[in-house]
């Protein structure tokens, strides 16, 4: 049996703690059966995360696979280093959506499959396209949705298995935001990115709701750099992509992109 809290003593999330054991309970089973098994999805700090405790097993090895090459959420198949990666195959299926999809967006999409009865973590990226969206999905609930997702918001959909092999992944949609901070904190990166007050952006991050690089951050003073990605329950996320020169009173230009 593994001390699994050897492994987990310096992560202070509940919520994280709870995936990293699942992620043991996998890395356990491999190294006992020398079978191939399969995580769900995870997000890139969840991955970054699984990656620093997969690398202490030198019996095992593993890849992470979310359908692209681009894609953000991505699973992990784990397995006995003597087994070539290239025999593996896909854990996931494409499912495409069509239909009178105007103003649907990535939410509406999440919301309207979890409805069905699903979790969050078996379901991977959402990519909208001009006239359709694809649903990257783990391969054992694929005939489940195809058979019980019919409404996206409140719209009927038609939907579809595809092969993902031409898949483009889409570039995001985003409104690009000029402002002047008096610093790069991130409770005053909040308060510029969602035009909310300096006190409502603290009590966001106090509360859990606030995450950067998607970990969840408590700390208001903590500063950001260019390139991170900052996301808040209910609101959306941020790209922190810019910073330019300062005005007369010293104030920061920031370039930040709103993804829509």
């Amino acid at each position: 049996m593994l001390d699994k809290g050897m492994y987990l003593n310096h992560i202070n999330d509940n919520e994280i703690v709870f995936k990293m054991r699942r992620l043991l309970d996998l890395i356990e089973s491999s190294l006992k059966s020398h079978m191939v098994i399969e995580s769900d999805f995870m997000d890139p700090y969840e991955q970054k995360l699984s990656e620093s405790i997969l690398n202490r097993f030198q019996e095992l090895s593993y890849i992470f696979h979310g359908g692209l090459e681009e894609t953000e959420r991505k699973c992990i198949i784990i397995h006995p280093e003597y087994i070539y990666s290239e025999d593996l195959e896909s854990p996931v299926s494409y499912l495409k959506i069509e239909g009178h999809l105007d103003g649907l967006n990535h939410k509406d999409y999440l919301g309207a499959i979890m409805g069905i009865g699903l979790t969050r973590e078996k379901i991977g990226d959402i990519l909208l396209y001009e006239n359709y969206t694809v649903v990257i999905v783990k391969k054992e609930i694929k005939d489940y949705i195809l058979l019980n997702f019919e409404k996206a918001g409140n719209k009927n959909i038609s939907i579809s298995e595809i092969q993902g092999e031409n898949l483009v992944y889409p570039k995001p949609d985003f409104i690009e935001l000029k402002k002047f901070v008096a610093s790069l904190r991130l409770d005053v990166y909040l308060s510029a990115a969602y035009n909310i007050s300096r006190s409502e952006s603290m009590g966001l991050i106090k509360s859990g709701d606030t995450k950067v690089n998607w970990e969840k951050i408590k700390k208001s003073d903590t500063v950001l750099e260019i390139g991170d990605v900052v996301s808040v329950r209910g609101k959306g996320r941020t790209i922190f992509y810019g910073l330019g020169g300062t005005s007369k009173k010293g104030r920061l230009n920031l370039t930040i992109r709103k993804l829509v």
